[in-house]
C-alpha cells in the first residue's frame, strides 16, 4: 500500500490509478437570501437555471445537482420559534459535508 506522499507524487507524475474516492457524486448548493426581497431572483433561479445546471452536472460530470432554497423547507411553527437560523444553518453543514463542488450561493436582488 502507498503512502499518502507515494500517492500524491504517483499523482503529480499523471499517474491515475491510485486515486482516492469521491466523496459523493452531489453538488448540492444552498441558496441564501431573504425570503421576501429576492422572490423573483429565487423563482428565476429555479424557472431558468435549476434545470439546465442539473443537465449540466450530469452530461458532464456524472453528478447529481441539488439546489437547497429554504423557502419550502421552513414552516410556520419554525419561524414562529425563531428557529429558522439554526435550520438554515443545519442545511449548510449538510450541504459542506455532502458536495463535491460549490456548497453555498447568495443572492442579492440582483434581477
Amino acid at each position: 500500500m502507498e503512502s499518502n506522499d507515494d500517492t500524491i507524487q504517483s499523482i503529480l507524475s499523471g499517474s491515475l490509478n491510485h486515486l482516492p474516492p469521491k466523496r459523493s457524486q452531489v453538488v448540492r448548493a444552498f441558496i441564501s437570501s431573504t425570503f421576501t426581497d429576492t422572490k423573483l431572483e429565487r423563482n428565476a433561479i429555479m424557472k431558468d437555471v435549476y434545470s439546465r445546471l442539473k443537465d449540466y452536472c450530469r452530461s458532464r460530470h456524472g453528478l447529481d445537482f441539488q439546489l437547497v432554497d429554504m423557502r419550502w423547507g421552513v414552516r410556520d411553527e419554525a419561524t414562529d420559534d425563531h428557529i429558522t437560523t439554526e435550520l438554515c444553518l443545519k442545511e449548510i453543514e449538510l450541504c459542506q459535508k455532502i458536495s463535491v463542488g460549490p456548497n453555498f450561493v447568495v443572492s442579492n436582488g440582483i434581477l
